[in-house]
């Protein structure tokens, strides 16, 4: 089996690889990525050197993340995410989101992306958050529409999670609009999650955007929550 830097040779290769591995927010991950980079990160995983900011227990202790099952299928993984035709963003490209940093140690390894990625570019004023029960009623349903309505007009990007209930209302009433909107999905961008929405979600994908992030970093320019 290939090494984790004969893999990852590359900053966006090596980041990809972090986000497979270590669940988002490690603190010890966040650390090294600030010091270091993704490269260095991997390497001193598979390594016996010391690792900067951890005792000799914390470092064997963060070292077992990458001793995981999934590690033996990190190159069919890498394969699949590009033949599916993955976007990955990392620090410094012009779309990675500038107001990630505030986050710092805390901030995501990489953004995975399927459609239009632009989007994370825009100001932050520019985007909204609108979110609400998933067992949501007819009326709550029909004021995210018309909220989403209004949003679209102003030309606000409407961004929610992608859910059954309020999300997907407001999805379905930005495209209907002829909206911008970003569905951040938790379960990854490969595959649709609710199924059920497996159609709402292709066609964001296709006029807008399907991101992969925690939820903590969804840091928006305002939230509405309706039921």
């Amino acid at each position: 089996m290939p090494s984790l830097s004969e893999i990852a040779r590359d900053e966006r290769t090596a980041r990809m690889v972090l986000s497979m591995l270590v669940e988002p927010d490690d603190a010890a991950t966040g650390h090294l990525l600030a010091a270091v980079d993704g490269v260095e990160t991997l390497r001193l995983a598979e390594s016996d050197d010391p690792v900067p900011g951890l005792g000799d227990v914390d470092a064997q202790v963060w070292r077992g993340h990458f001793a995981a099952p999934g590690v033996d299928s990190l190159g069919e993984r890498l394969l699949h995410a590009r033949r599916m035709g993955l976007g990955v963003l990392i620090p410094g490209d012009d779309e990675w989101p500038s107001s990630l940093g505030d986050l710092g140690e805390r901030a995501p390894y990489a953004l995975w992306t399927r459609g239009a990625s632009s989007f994370l570019a825009r100001p932050l004023v520019e985007l909204v958050t609108l979110t609400g029960a998933r067992a949501s009623t007819s009326y709550g349903e029909h004021v995210a529409g018309t909220l989403t309505s209004d949003l679209a007009a102003a030309e606000r990007i409407v961004v929610a999670g992608g859910a059954y209930g309020i999300e997907g209302a407001a999805h379905r009433a930005a495209l209907v609009a002829g909206g911008d909107t970003i569905a951040v999905l938790a379960n990854g961008v490969d595959r649709a999650y609710p199924a059920g929405h497996s159609e709402l979600l292709g066609r964001v994908a296709d006029v807008g955007l399907l991101d992969r992030q925690r939820g903590e970093d969804e840091q928006q320019g305002g939230c509405l929550a309706v039921g």
